[in-house]
């Protein structure tokens, strides 16, 4: 069978953000100091991106086994692997919330307000998509064609939108203000930018070109955030726009 790039995508997505999470939660323990709510929040949002490519991952294993089960599996593991993809915006969105002064008041209420619609395009994910149109894979082109409601991935954009996207402009803004950290912030930024853009464009592709562009972009963007996570470890991650604020050691509540 040939190279499925698709399962590539998704299987380095789960080693860069098992990683990820790994590396964040040493950092955890072994800090000195009180860890800090929007360090905790990364690590929440890597952990839902762990368990987001595992059930993305799994349904792959019937192409091999038994390819006339493939299209329910994958329905069932991307509308359930989903759940954990919209829990993951509500970690950054909640990460933002809680570092914007204007803003920490309405964490909660971003929560509810995302945890409703979670649910609701969940409900609509599975009638669509498990009773509806199941996803096919593209023996020719060896992609997978999710086929996704349109309103499913208008929603998930409008998630990215509203929590990845800002958190990636903080990042981004953080790397021109500060420069002790500017190549890891830059790194990030342009790893949750491009999140924004090829994330959402597996759940609207109509065709396999699309689908081959959302898969290019998604493993451009599993590199940069891997690579901000690691670059210098005794470089901490800030999300703070400060341009004054030290370098801190790796024993920091920073990450």
């Amino acid at each position: 069978m040939a190279i499925q790039t698709t399962a590539i995508t998704t299987l380095l997505g789960l080693l860069v953000m098992l990683g990820a999470y790994l590396y964040v939660g040493q950092r955890i323990h072994e800090s000195k100091t009180p860890v800090l709510r929007p360090v905790r929040l990364l690590h929440q949002f890597f952990l839902s991106m762990v368990v987001f490519f595992i059930l993305m991952s799994l349904p792959d294993l019937w192409l091999t086994f038994d390819p006339s089960k493939f299209p329910l599996y994958m329905a069932w593991g991307y509308s359930i692997g989903h759940i954990f993809l919209y829990t993951a915006f509500i970690a950054v969105g909640r990460m933002l919330f809680s570092i914007v002064p204007k803003l920490a008041s309405k964490e909660k209420l971003l929560t509810v307000v995302l945890g409703v619609v979670t649910v609701v395009i969940t409900v609509v994910n599975v009638i669509t998509m498990v009773w509806g149109t199941q996803p096919a894979y593209n023996a020719e082109r060896s992609l997978i064609q999710y086929n996704a409601a349109p309103v499913v991935g208008a929603t998930i954009g409008l998630m990215a939108a509203i929590t990845v996207l800002p958190a990636a402009i903080l990042f981004l803004i953080n790397a021109f203000q500060n420069k002790a950290r500017r190549v890891r912030s830059l790194l990030l930024g342009s790893g949750f930018a491009v999140m924004v853009v090829g994330g959402p464009l597996h759940d609207v592709a109509r065709s396999w070109q699309m689908y081959l562009a959302a898969d290019i972009l998604a493993i451009i963007c599993i590199v940069l955030v891997g690579a901000g996570v690691v670059y210098r470890f005794e470089e901490s991650i800030s999300l703070e726009r400060s341009q004054s604020a030290p370098v801190k050691t790796p024993s920091s509540s920073s990450v």
